[in-house]
């Protein structure tokens, strides 16, 4: 809207444009070598800006006299048409944004200030589950994070910051009052999480929404090199604090630290300069015109790795968003309705290999010219879901018409080259992805609508996964989950085996789950008492693999397996094979061996208890360790429900057979 009024001052005068509030401010120079050329040396011109005041562009005498300040210097313009424009200097507002108004005459780019009261400061009471200890808590701790709001009425933030939380509390920009609030959906896969404001008063819970808005959410992923400014409650303040930054790289990358091979796959992520700090988490990272381009999440800490920080691209946000949407019915009020519900993002449904070695190729008949990767695993359940899908030696040449490097790279933006995985992990809820592939020579293509699948190692506390536990004769067993590898090292675990665990996971995770229900069950500690003395504690940490030659699929399977045994011992099921409540247990009748129970174990060891020793020192097992009970509540229903199904089934197969 400036270019033609300020066109005839371009030649011999540099331009700096600077950022206000309300306009665009271009201070023209003249070069002291051409500034005899103009009348006035503090001559003003005025041009009007769209929606705004008048901006002042002045001309004044440049202390420096390079002939190369000027890019036009010497060239004559015979119209307006001819006048090149301006050139911007660095960290002016971004292309990402400039983008995103260019047919909005009325656009201003907004004071960033005035978007602080869409960000709030969470303070988070948190009580954290014990997975060696499954019947104990942690004691309480608190800590702090960041939250900003989204249309609906909703807080988004971090799923870490309210991981495990007992009581949530926002606190806006400016006010000292603190508002209840709570989880009404959480996405560990993706580190995000939507909060809803209660309270027992209505009209107090409204106060909290008076004078705040939601944020504005960019369109896109910002261009490299774009300005940007995280704002949040880091450490070290009470008050709200703005970093600023610029976008240093896109990538595809691993959301998850701990358990980086239990995640579905990778995801964008955009790393910035701008220091993200603990307190820093879940808040928004803004572009030039106050839009929200991510999720502040991750900081790198440490010498080699100074004001190294990562943000939540909001296409991951938004696809989010659209799935908790899609899953529900919001008008029910909270998430006790259990109306927001989110599965995973689309998951990356098979393993492949690079397709660099001349071997391979020449195995697989891979023309020169030709790219890929060669699938060397897929999903037994997403074959089962599509009548035509990847197998084996299959090799991918394109998903959704990009063509596939044989490192699995693809074109993002021009030569910015990343992890293919983004073309799946990045989709939302029912879109399809396209492979194209080459199968015995022959080239095909396949559609598939992809969706979150069930991991061999359960990921994620109150997500796929609660603590549970069994004791037998001091033997404590539980299942084979990741957040058993949140309790780092010392002298006793190790003394123990528990370093195992990272073997144990790494082993399951490198493959698909082949069927509903499968668990793998682990021996991890020996508490000792008389029934189990001679079996050091230093033996624990093993995979079972068997009960009375029976193997082990999961803790319900473990639990009706020992419990069938009691009632043999106590005479309490009839030869027939029947329990006490009457119900015939055909995967388990009566067998000589019920008078012990010999456990196996995947490393070809076994530990052998006499079944009445067991059931007599229960109580005094469970009283010295402080355990309430001898199995989890969870396992009890998941084993009564087995049963329960199979006195259906064997009622049907009876009537059926009559």
């Amino acid at each position: 809207h400036v270019q033609k009024v300020v066109g005839r001052v371009a030649a011999g005068m540099r331009l700096c444009f600077f950022l206000r509030p309300t306009c665009l401010s271009i201070i023209v120079f003249s070069s002291s070598r051409h500034h005899h050329h103009h009348h006035h040396a503090d001559a003003f011109l005025f041009a009007k800006m769209p929606g705004s005041s008048t901006v002042a562009l002045t001309s004044k005498p440049s202390s420096r006299s390079r002939s190369d300040d000027n890019p036009h210097h010497g060239q004559r313009f015979e119209s307006d048409d001819d006048i090149p424009p301006p050139v911007p200097p660095p960290r002016s507002i971004s292309e990402g944004s400039r983008h995103l108004h260019d047919d909005d005459d009325e656009y201003e780019p907004p004071d960033l200030s005035s978007r602080f009261c869409s960000i709030v400061l969470l303070e988070v009471s948190y009580v954290e589950p014990e997975y060696l200890r499954p019947w104990q808590k942690s004691s309480q701790g608190g800590s702090k994070g960041t939250g900003f709001i989204i249309p609906g009425r909703r807080v988004l933030t971090n799923g870490h910051v309210i991981q495990d939380a007992t009581d949530i509390r926002l606190r806006k920009h400016g006010n000292s009052k603190r508002w209840r609030a709570r989880v009404i959906c959480e996405g560990p896969d993706v580190d995000l999480a939507v909060l809803e404001v209660f309270g027992d008063d209505e009209s107090e819970t409204e106060a909290f929404w008076e004078g705040v808005e939601p944020i504005q959410w960019a369109a896109g992923l910002p261009l490299l090199q774009s300005a940007v400014n995280v704002v949040g409650y880091p450490t070290g303040g009470r008050t709200i604090c703005v970093t600023e930054g610029v976008v240093s790289r896109i990538d595809c990358r691993n959301y998850r630290i701990k358990t980086a091979a239990a995640a579905p796959g990778n995801l964008l992520v955009i790393q910035i300069d701008a220091a993200i700090n603990a307190g820093n988490s879940g808040g928004p990272c803004f572009d030039q015109a106050g839009r929200v381009v991510g999720v502040a999440f991750q900081g790198l800490d440490g010498t080699d790795a100074q004001n190294v920080g990562y943000i939540i691209p909001t296409n991951i946000a938004r696809n989010f968003l659209h799935a908790i949407e899609c899953e529900g019915d919001q008008t029910s009020g909270n998430s006790g309705d259990g109306q927001y519900k989110y599965e995973g993002v689309q998951e990356i449904p098979f393993r492949w290999a690079p397709l660099q070695n001349k071997s391979l190729r020449k195995f697989l008949n891979i023309p020169k010219d030709g790219s890929g990767v060669v699938v060397t695993s897929a999903s037994p359940i997403a074959q089962k879901l599509h009548s035509d899908f990847l197998k084996e030696n299959d090799v991918i040449t394109h998903i959704d018409g990009k063509s596939l490097g044989d490192d699995y790279t693809v074109s993002l933006r021009g030569d910015e080259l990343m992890n293919a995985d983004f073309l799946i992990t990045g989709k939302r809820k029912g879109q399809p992805t396209v492979f194209d592939i080459i199968r015995d020579t022959n080239p095909l293509k396949i559609e598939a609508t992809l969706g979150p699948l069930q991991s061999n190692v359960p990921r994620e506390h109150n997500h796929d996964c609660t603590p549970e536990w069994l004791v037998i004769g001091g033997l404590l067993f539980v299942p084979l989950t990741c957040p058993l590898l949140s309790y780092g090292s010392n002298d006793d675990l190790e003394e123990s085996g528990y370093l195992k665990i990272y073997d144990f996971i790494d082993e399951q995770l490198a493959k698909f789950r082949e069927e509903e229900g499968k668990e793998y069950i682990i021996l991890i500690d020996i508490l000792t008492c008389d029934t189990n003395f001679g079996y050091d504690f230093k033996s624990s940490w093993r995979i079972l693999q068997s009960l009375n030659g029976e193997n082990v699929k999961n803790m319900a399977h473990l639990y009706n397996i020992y419990r069938n045994a009691c009632l043999a011992v106590s005479g309490e099921r009839g030869a027939e094979g029947k329990d006490a409540g009457g119900i015939a247990d055909v995967s388990n009748p009566p067998i000589a061996t019920d008078e012990f129970l010999i456990f196996k174990f995947k490393d070809k060891s076994r530990i052998v208890l006499e079944t009445a020793d067991c059931m007599a020192n229960e109580n005094d097992v469970l009283k010295q360790h402080g355990i309430p009970t001898a199995v989890s509540m969870g396992t009890v229903e998941k084993a009564e429900k087995k049963k329960n199904d199979q006195g259906v089934l064997e009622v049907l197969d009876d009537s059926e057979s009559k």
